[in-house]
């Protein structure tokens, strides 16, 4: 049985790489938890590899694996699978990940092998009556079963108002499997047509509305207009005018959101700026090959060592190791982003900056 990926697994994946906040609202829908979005999200190894019966080696790669860590330092595993198409072997992949997973946790007290399986849960794109509230797999140790109940989470099931009240905004690019079985006749009708475009303005407009009230990040607010954009031209290529609407409506949007490339070009001009005020407010610190690459340079000798050594590529790396450990401790302290901002004399978006590349990167 071998892992084959699909446009929606990597559109899953690519939300979990670039916009880690939004699975946490998804977990607490799923698991019944109370993470309030200030937890980080850490990214573990998503490749498992395991032998066949014929003794050769199978490579296995999860949609996620991942630990969030509370701000009292407590940490959870969970593991999440996007499904589109139940295929009958989710129970046996489920099992073989969740096992490796715990096996590389496992740990030996007084003689006894302990293994911590994490959470999981499977997403459904696609979902209907006969489609179970959770899978059930049992465990017989002699006389013992043990059942292992794995939660779904069927996107089918969720109202638009549903997902902006409980933040579910992951599954805003997956919205579209909900009118899928309807395409031949959409595609046909002018009023069914317009009132599918309708509905995906009210999303851009929503999507607009978190963004302008600072619950949601602009360039979060991109990524979800963009990847739904793959989703609908992958699920509706054979509908020219359902494709259409959609994508005319959230491909706009895009343009009006901050992409990754200009994103990467505001925070180089942001840094500049704050290196030039930390050289006019106070001690010329630098290192000249440090200025070529953009490094922050302090104002305030003691309070700013070096904030955010910055050669903006990829995903802004190489922040100054103090100025992460000051804002990470205040964040972790329950200080908001404008109170962090304003105690480290920085702006907002290099501490912004500084806590989203730390989620992604650790």
């Amino acid at each position: 049985m071998e892992t084959i990926n699909t446009p929606y697994d990597d559109t899953f994946r690519t939300l979990l790489q670039d916009c880690p906040e939004l699975v946490v609202p998804l977990i607490n829908e799923l698991f019944g938890t109370n993470y309030t979005g200030r937890e980080v999200v850490v990214s573990n190894e998503n490749e498992i590899f395991l032998r066949n019966p014929e003794g050769k080696k199978e490579k296995r790669v999860t949609d996620s694996n991942l630990t969030l860590i509370s701000l009292k330092g407590i940490s959870k595993r969970y593991h999440l699978e996007c499904q589109s198409t139940a295929d009958g072997t989710m129970e046996i992949r489920m099992w073989e990940y969740d096992a490796q997973i715990a096996l590389r946790n496992k740990e030996y007290r007084d003689g006894v092998l302990y293994v911590n399986f994490p959470d999981s849960a499977v997403i459904y794109l696609r979902s209907n009556s006969n489609t179970p509230d959770e899978l059930k797999i049992c465990i017989c140790v002699g006389k013992k079963e043990i059942f292992y109940e794995i939660p779904i989470l069927k996107v089918k099931n969720y109202t638009l108002n549903e997902i902006f009240e409980k933040q579910l905004w992951m599954l805003i690019p997956f919205y579209i499997f909900r009118y899928e079985k309807e395409f031949r006749i959409i595609n046909g009708d002018e009023e069914r047509l317009r009132s599918l475009r309708m509905e995906y303005e009210n999303v851009a407009a929503r999507l607009d509305q978190e963004c302008q009230s600072g619950r949601m990040k602009p360039i979060t607010g991109g990524a979800l207009c963009e990847l739904a954009n793959n989703v609908v031209e992958k699920l509706a290529s054979k509908y020219d005018n359902v494709e259409k609407e959609v994508t005319e409506v959230m491909g706009g949007k895009v343009l009006n959101y901050r992409s990754k490339e200009i994103f990467r070009e505001a925070m180089e001009k942001g840094l500049e700026e704050g290196r030039r005020k930390g050289q006019e407010e106070g001690r010329e610190e630098g290192l000249e090959e440090g200025r070529k690459e953009g490094r922050l340079e302090g104002r305030l000798e003691g309070r700013l060592e070096g904030r955010l050594e910055g050669r903006l590529e990829g995903r802004l790396e190489g922040s100054n190791q103090k100025t992460v450990e000051l804002v990470t401790k205040k964040y972790q302290k329950g200080d908001s982003v404008s109170k962090i901002a304003e105690d480290l004399l920085m702006s907002v978006e290099e501490v912004e900056e500084i806590l989203g590349k730390m989620t992604v990167s650790q």
